[in-house]
């Protein structure tokens, strides 16, 4: 007769264990690094507009014959700072008309700063492209300011007036037609009322 195997019974619960502690550790990550974890996923979420209060904003852009600005609407994440969202504005302005109306900046402008003081001044500080790839002629020039500062003054009543910088510098001028020496106000008078 052969000698009986003695069968090898399993432990119990050995598997349970271990996803139980494997569990605990994954808690006590996420504890510890919670801030850091949320910092990483919070852009997938904003990009996938999930869980993001977004504000709907006016942008300014010429009419088919440059000598009015139309407002298009445009939603925003809502930011808890004011220029942060006065930046996405711009970012919106230089990305151009969703519809029929006319870009006012030149695309390849890029938004280096935007900086808000106590007395309302918006200093907004574009790169070069903003100067040299513009159109010219006087008309197209103002409706590049105006779409600038009338976007932010109208959408944001902390604003009153926006100084226009290149690389940091305050300018003379986009194109030799308007003087940009001093910050400049909101001018109401060249939107058109639909």
């Amino acid at each position: 007769m052969k000698p009986k195997r003695k069968r090898r019974i399993p432990r119990k619960g050995r598997g349970g264990k271990i996803f139980l502690l494997l569990v605990l550790i994954g808690i006590g990550l996420i504890i510890l690094f919670h801030q850091q974890i949320l910092k990483s996923i919070k852009p997938l979420f904003e990009r996938w507009s999930i869980l993001v209060e977004r504000k709907e904003v006016l942008l300014y852009f010429s009419d088919s014959e440059g000598e009015y600005l139309i407002g298009e609407k445009r939603e925003i994440l809502k930011k808890k700072v004011v220029k942060e969202e006065a930046k996405e504005v711009v970012i919106e302005l230089i990305k151009g008309p969703k519809g029929k109306l006319i870009p006012t900046l030149p695309p390849r402008t890029k938004l280096l700063t935007l900086q808000i003081n106590d007395a309302g001044v918006a200093r907004v500080n574009f790169n070069p492209a903003l100067s040299k790839d513009h159109p010219g002629g006087s008309s197209a020039e103002m409706m590049t300011v105006y779409s600038i500062v009338n976007s932010l003054a109208l959408n944001f009543p902390q604003i009153k007036r926006v100084q226009i910088l290149i690389d940091g510098k305050p300018i003379e001028t986009i194109a030799g037609h308007l003087s940009l020496k001093q910050p400049v106000p909101l001018k109401p008078d060249l939107i058109k009322r639909q």
